[in-house]
């Protein structure tokens, strides 16, 4: 399912990203770091928002993880699109189309992607989703789409979620083996419903 959007005039609300000058209030993209570390503190808010509902969603079968990530991750969309508001300059898109993008290849679809329509140099984040019950080698599979895609964006970030340390400290392991990569993959841990997730770092490992 498709759930792409640009919802730059929705919702309005307070955001860190309006700025106000001489002839009021105008919106404006800043240095990459700075944009980087207000779209993360909004999407650690966002996820503080999703019910238990969304987060153990009852579902039988083979495919039962991969139906509850796509659960979470269209709540999660949803928060996130709220608590950014309609001054967020760059746009938030879920399970892009490859024809829509021109690095999406096969099945290299990530869950989000934060950047600017039509300009390669304006791509903030990539964003992989992963519930506890993940196998470790789909764990991987998604490190390695985050990696091909750091070539092309700022950042990239691991969202797990579920009450399993050992799981998220074997991801952050894996992602701390790639030195190269190691600092601009950024790791969080969504422990349980209503709480917001945190970083999960080097420190928390030792």
């Amino acid at each position: 399912m498709e759930i792409k959007r640009d919802f730059r005039f929705l919702y309005p609300s307070p955001s860190p990203f309006k700025e106000r000058g001489t002839k009021g209030v105008r919106y404006k993209m800043r240095d990459k770091p700075t944009d980087f570390k207000c779209f993360l503190e909004q999407l650690i808010s966002a996820t503080a928002k999703i019910e238990s509902k969304y987060f153990h969603f009852p579902v039988a079968g083979a495919e039962s993880t991969i139906y509850r990530e796509r659960v979470y991750c269209y709540e999660l969309y949803h928060q996130l699109r709220c608590t950014l508001g309609n001054e967020f300059p760059y746009t938030l898109d879920g399970e892009v189309d490859k024809k829509a993008h021109k690095i999406i290849e096969g099945n290299k679809k990530p869950d989000f992607i934060v950047h600017t329509l039509g300009i390669m140099e304006e791509n903030l984040a990539v964003i992989e989703v992963k519930s506890k019950d993940a196998e470790t080698q789909n764990i991987k599979v998604d490190i390695d789409k985050l990696i091909e895609f750091l070539k092309y964006y700022y950042r990239a970030i691991m969202l797990i979620y579920g009450d399993d340390e050992n799981k998220v400290k074997s991801t952050r392991n894996e992602i701390d083996s790639l030195p190269e990569h190691s600092e601009s993959i950024l790791l969080l841990w969504h422990k349980e419903p209503g709480k917001p997730a945190e970083e999960y770092s080097n420190a928390r490992t030792a």
